[in-house]
């Protein structure tokens, strides 16, 4: 993985349910109601102000308790409710345009937040049956209908902006999440890149370290020895074991195998448990097993063989020679 891969920060959108967003809920809360309280002249029952206030602020601790990134339908069907109940006994309450009305631009904010919470479709639901509880409003008093609709009609872009934003804020999250595959699928094909590489360089160092010096030998044309040509064979079985038998592929019992077959032991190395490692602790069991017998054999064959993850053995371990000796290691 590259540097920069690595150290690239995730991409995510601003969190709505979030910390800062709650705070700044509650900041609007206390300044509308303020204003509320500001007014309390020019309503008939400062009692209403009262209610209504608190009903807002049931609605804002409900939204906030509610962390989903979609709001919950009991949640919003709440919030909904609780707007045109506030917006209805507030509209009757009120004698004067201005701050009085403070609880028709609280009811368009809750349903900004409730588009902001993909439900966009109940936010327009809520908003309009506040709309057609304060125009009923204006329908019932003298010369205040004009000053009703003009009421709903400035507070209508609030949700239209919510729900705008709502679907933006969807379409640059899919998007992102599009470029985090992208970066997951490269970062994962750079590592796999890299460890063929590391792998491939081992194996040239091991083959390097194992015939490199005969192979030069060959290479300048000097005739090899039957003793080099027995190293070579060795080596070659050495590389072979590294193939097929990776666990295995230890000092100690590299080093035993090499002294076996150095005495004529035939020795074949396989591991069928690859690429599932040995359980914890069996490393040290099956090494010093495996070394023992090999050490002891003088003539024939050794195979060794770590058997397929589920069996009841872990190891088996054959020597057929001058003697037959079998070593089972069990799973557990």
């Amino acid at each position: 993985m590259s540097p920069h891969t690595a150290s690239s920060p995730g991409l995510k959108l601003p969190q709505i349910t979030g910390r800062g967003a709650h705070v700044l809920i509650w900041i609007y809360f206390v300044t509308i109601s303020a204003l509320a309280l500001l007014a309390l002249d020019d309503v008939r029952s400062p009692l209403i102000v009262y209610i209504s206030t608190a009903i807002f602020g049931s609605i804002w601790w409900v939204l906030t308790r509610d962390t989903a990134e979609r709001a919950s339908i009991r949640t919003s069907v709440y919030v909904i409710i609780a707007s045109v109940v506030a917006t209805a006994i507030s509209s009757e309450n009120s004698l004067a345009s201005g701050f009085s009305q403070w609880y028709v631009g609280a009811a368009a904010l809750v349903m900004f937040y409730l588009s902001l919470r993909r439900r966009d479709l109940l936010a327009w639901i809520g908003f309009s049956a506040i709309a057609i509880v304060v125009i009923g409003w204006g329908f019932t008093t003298e010369d205040r209908l004009l000053e009703a609709i003009l009421l709903v009609a400035r507070q209508a872009p609030f949700v239209l902006v919510g729900s705008l934003f709502s679907v933006g804020m969807q379409r640059t999250s899919r998007s992102l999440e599009g470029v985090h595959e992208v970066e997951t699928a490269r970062a994962a094909a750079e590592a796999a890149a890299l460890a063929r590489t590391a792998e491939r360089s081992r194996r040239l160092v091991a083959l390097d370290a194992a015939v490199g010096a005969h192979l030069q030998r060959i290479a300048d044309g000097a005739e090899l020895t039957q003793e080099e040509r027995n190293e070579l064979l060795i080596a070659e079985a050495r590389l072979r074991d590294s193939l097929r038998a990776r666990q295995l592929d230890l000092p100690e019992i590299v080093a035993a195998v090499q002294s076996a077959r150095r005495r004529g032991v035939s020795v074949v190395l396989l591991d069928d448990r690859y690429p599932l490692p040995l359980p914890a602790g069996a490393l040290t069991t099956v090494v010093d097993a495996a070394v023992r017998i090999l050490d002891a054999a003088t003539s024939g064959a050794v195979t060794i063989r770590l058997l397929p993850a589920g069996r009841a053995l872990l190891t088996t371990m054959v020597a057929d020679g001058d003697y037959y000796s079998r070593v089972e290691i069990p799973s557990l």
